[in-house]
């Protein structure tokens, strides 16, 4: 597959720079002009389809939760499943029977039905623009939230309806930038090296704690990675190595990723 080309220009930098100060500063949004973004971003594939930091995010989530999912024939609800890499990996660890893949964009679910297409895997396309979701309680027993939770300006609505359609028995990821990070995306949209992230907000940690035990939920397994998102084997090699060498605070408050492992309280495995 063909890289992309970068290129910048000072007239194009100036109005992504106005358009990334809208995405931070008008509140609220909805998830009707989430999605109305994300069908602008045609080359979200070309550009995440072979980078280690956008695959890190699914590799990791398995590490972190595998001991917590002894079947193999979970019920997944990949809530923004954009093109569908999610449910595809679980299917291809043969975790998941079936995938219920949900998102706010058109072009999107395109491209996940693309990717999904005989693939094997029984799934399923929802668009949804609202909450509550349209899922009976206690629906699936495997939820999967990759870099979606900033994206929903109302959040906490977003992790109680996981939460409600998720069994008691259930497991739920949910990945996110760390909040440091903010600048940097902004920064890499406005030189046009990356894609906006478009209306979001990036959440502290203890925010996202305080939703979480709001919502009834505990967290099984945390951590913090991606040091060096860059593609290359020595960045890549050092990445590792830092991950594994630092200290537990030091990752928190400067990784780019962070990912939770969560249950209800009151639930049993």
């Amino acid at each position: 597959m063909a890289t992309k080309q970068y290129y910048f220009d000072l007239k194009g930098a100036f109005r992504r720079a106005r358009q990334e100060y809208d995405y931070y500063t008008k509140r609220p949004w909805d998830l009707n002009q989430v999605g109305e973004f994300w069908d602008t971003v045609t080359d979200y594939d070309e550009v995440n389809d072979s980078i280690y930091p956008y695959y890190r995010r699914f590799i990791n989530s398995y590490e972190l939760a595998i001991k917590y999912l002894p079947r193999d024939d979970y019920g997944m609800l990949d809530i923004q499943a954009r093109s569908g890499h999610a449910s595809l990996f679980w299917h291809k660890k043969r975790k998941i029977k079936t995938s219920v893949c949900v998102d706010f964009s058109d072009y999107l679910m395109s491209l996940a039905e693309k990717r999904l297409n005989n693939s094997g895997l029984q799934y399923s396309l929802v668009k949804v623009l609202k909450f509550p979701l349209p899922f009976d309680d206690k629906e699936f027993n495997f939820v999967c939230s990759y870099e979606t939770i900033e994206h929903v300006c109302e959040y906490h609505d977003f992790v109680r309806e996981l939460s409600r359609v998720m069994t008691d028995d259930g497991i739920m990821l949910i990945t996110c930038p760390n909040v440091v990070w903010e600048w940097v995306h902004w920064f890499c949209a406005i030189i046009n090296i990356n894609h906006s992230e478009g209306p979001h907000r990036f959440l502290r940690r203890k925010a996202l704690v305080k939703c979480f035990e709001a919502n009834n939920l505990e967290i099984l397994e945390e951590n913090t990675t991606i040091f060096l998102p860059f593609n290359k084997k020595f960045s890549i090699k050092i990445d590792k190595f830092l991950e594994k060498s630092l200290p537990v605070i030091i990752k928190r408050c400067f990784g780019l990723r962070r990912t939770f492992v969560l249950r209800k309280k009151h639930g049993c495995l």
